[in-house]
């Protein structure tokens, strides 16, 4: 089955892939256009993308980003680019501030001499924004919004450099469609070297406690994982594809109003979350390098917030319990009424006695219950498998059963 790794995603499908393929097959004809209207990491859309044409929605902009990357088609070597790149990048590297310049010469140091002490220490005299040493409104003439936020915390000073002036030079080709390979690139570096659990980003670790990982993440070059990644785009593994796809970047109540997916598309395919936890929490640098914009910063309670979040982050209806059934019946009752295929992928405890399930945002016999009653007994069907998910390799494995909701619109 065709993959594409970027994130260490929660409720990724990429292990149950065939699991998918062996049970939506039936509704697939050679001219049918899916729809992935909760693409996440566009794993279940790019290993499609061979033999359909693939439509693909999600309301995070970066998952829309990493969208427009595995669903388009690359004929590009970027070996015959990457020295013009890297002009760009070491353009806005040599032009950071002195005092990050010096501080990082600094950090090279205690890493190379395995000092987490005098690393913590060291960053104790890096000005940031969260520490009042670097005012928001007056960015330097170079890029350096991770320098100035995040260069002590999830990343060190030296990576937020790099991850600065690798966007410096990414957006150097903003109209070419390389753009979105590099933004997702870019991506993959940021969770290969952060210093978070297991790649999320909710919040950095207590660099007290994991001094270990400390000195083996900031270890690690972001400009070569990016560099590595990006060319993966243009290798022979990657899947190229015939057909025109599309992505979109919407609520998904406000995709259905087009008239292109109202008319074209065949099959949706729905997973939606499952839980309280917005991934706007857990993957908030990512729209943050994307949108590059110095957002105001999170206050709660008098004081900056443990993720270091930004302002305004995304927070979907779908992952509360008071409205998500309701907001999730609006596609149901869409596909029935356009004749769609409809396929529901949700995992859900498979002992709900021993099992918690008070941070599920939906009971699954009420979500079997309400496609039941819009599409007919005799055109739904349920299908099961044993899995054992993790949100993290950090957390306790649980056993779950993932289920499909197979409707028949038609």
């Amino acid at each position: 089955m065709d993959m594409f790794s970027v994130l260490n995603y929660q409720g990724s499908k990429k292990n149950i892939l065939e699991f998918i393929h062996q049970n939506t097959n039936k509704f697939l004809k050679d001219d049918s256009t899916i729809l992935d209207i909760f693409s996440g990491t566009s794993s279940v859309g790019y290993s499609y993308k061979s033999k359909y044409r693939v439509y693909a929605n999600d309301c995070e902009l970066y998952a829309y980003i990493i969208a427009k990357a595995l669903l388009s088609s690359y004929y590009i070597d970027f070996g015959n680019i990457q020295d013009e790149f890297l002009s760009h990048y070491n353009e806005n590297l040599k032009n950071q501030r002195k005092v990050y310049l010096e501080l990082a010469n600094e950090e090279a140091k205690c890493l190379l001499l395995n000092n987490a002490d005098g690393l913590i220490e060291l960053y104790k005299l890096v000005p940031t924004v969260w520490t009042k040493k670097v005012l928001i409104e007056t960015p330097h003439c170079c890029y350096e919004l991770f320098t100035t936020y995040y260069s002590t915390s999830y990343f060190g000073l030296t990576q937020s450099m790099q991850i600065d002036s690798i966007r410096y030079a990414i957006d150097r080709y903003s109209n070419d469609p390389i753009y979105y390979a590099m933004l997702t690139s870019l991506y993959f570096a940021m969770k290969e070297c952060v210093f978070s659990k297991d790649g999320h980003m909710a919040q950095p670790l207590n660099k007290e406690k994991n001094k270990t990982r400390l000195l083996s993440q900031r270890k690690k070059t972001i400009i070569d994982v990016f560099i590595t990644k990006l060319k993966e785009f243009s290798s022979s593994s990657f899947v190229n594809s015939p057909y025109k796809n599309k992505a979109f970047n919407y609520n998904f109540s406000e995709l259905l109003n087009l008239k292109d997916i109202q008319d074209n598309v065949s099959l949706i395919y729905a997973d939606p979350p499952y839980t309280d936890m917005q991934y706007s929490r857990y993957y908030h640098l990512l729209n943050t390098v994307t949108r590059y914009d110095y957002p105001s910063l999170t206050v709660k309670g008098g004081t900056y917030t443990k993720g270091l979040y930004t302002d305004n982050r995304y927070q979907s209806k779908l992952s509360t319990k008071k409205d998500c059934l309701m907001t999730f019946s609006k596609l149901i009752d869409f596909s029935k009424a356009y004749k769609k295929d409809l396929v529901v992928s949700f995992a859900y405890p498979i002992d709900i006695e021993r099992q918690k399930t008070d941070r599920y945002v939906m009971e699954i016999d009420d979500l079997i219950s309400k496609c039941s009653s819009a599409f007919g007994f005799n055109k739904t069907e349920v299908v099961t498998q044993k899995y054992v998910h993790t949100n993290n390799r950090n957390s306790t494995q649980k056993k779950v059963n993932e289920y499909l909701i197979l409707c028949s619109g038609k």
